[in-house]
């Protein structure tokens, strides 16, 4: 696929080197859900705005196509970082998750299609609701191009029961795993061996509806977790009313 393909999809260039084995110029992905928005995880936007940008259009990270776009504002939903964890806490029982979404203001806006944000009925979607995620990974070729995977949604029992059992026991301590939010999280199945670039967008019936935060250990058979993005619709549509307006985020 190229990026004509999925024109709304992004790279976010957080400067400094790419992780071991990453693709040049990209730390995470993101999906534009305006001209000058660009929804991804909150712990990819971790560094100041002016020190983040986002390429737009490039279907090969090598390459020079598209357009490279400086960040000028970000956003976190409310509860992220959260709360400090120790290192005892997950043998006294399950760690807490806190939402990982995160919004990007763009300098400048982007011209063509964006993504549609889902709406915050938790009910939707359902078990069983077949998505897709696109982003960029290292091939089996070592080639950093644009790829996308067919995947589906799970039940909140099974993301319960694997984010709990995201790290095998340590006897004769027992750690506890994560605690699986449902209005902070969804999980999907995995088809893939490696796992979602974080950011990536989870799209169902033309909506996003996650971004593409951690997976419980090695095995290509658990799921992946994504950041709901619904949960957070309004808030970030006013976001990005208030920035039309005033050039910023409201902070």
């Amino acid at each position: 696929m190229t990026s004509a393909d999925e024109p709304w999809v992004v790279a976010i260039d957080g400067g400094g080197s790419p992780p071991p084995g990453g693709p040049p110029g990209k730390t995470c992905v993101g999906t534009l859900v305006a001209p000058r928005a660009v929804v991804t995880a909150a712990h990819c936007v971790g560094r100041a705005p002016a020190e983040m940008a986002v390429v737009v259009g490039r279907t090969d990270l090598r390459g020079r196509e598209g357009r490279r776009i400086a960040v000028v504002d970000k956003w976190t939903a409310p509860d992220w970082p959260g709360a400090p964890q120790g290192f005892l806490d997950g043998f006294r029982g399950p760690v807490d998750t806190p939402s990982d979404v995160g919004v990007l203001l763009l300098a400048d806006g982007v011209s063509g299609p964006t993504m549609p944000l889902a709406g915050a009925d938790r009910a939707w979607p359902a078990p069983g609701s077949a998505g897709r995620v696109t982003g960029w990974r290292v091939s089996p070729q070592d080639e950093p191009v644009l790829w996308q995977t067919p995947t589906a949604t799970l039940d909140d029992r099974t993301c319960t029961e694997a984010a709990a059992n995201a790290f095998s026991r340590m006897p004769p301590l027992v750690w506890h795993g994560y605690r699986y939010d449902p209005a902070a999280y969804l999980c999907a199945g995995a088809f893939v061996i490696r796992p979602t670039d974080s950011g990536a967008p989870l799209v169902i019936d033309g909506h996003l509806v996650g971004v593409g935060n951690w997976r419980p250990g090695a095995d290509p058979a658990a799921p992946q977790f994504y950041g709901r993005v619904g949960t957070y619709a309004a808030q970030i549509t006013e976001l990005i009313a208030a920035a039309g307006a005033t050039g910023t985020f409201p902070h």
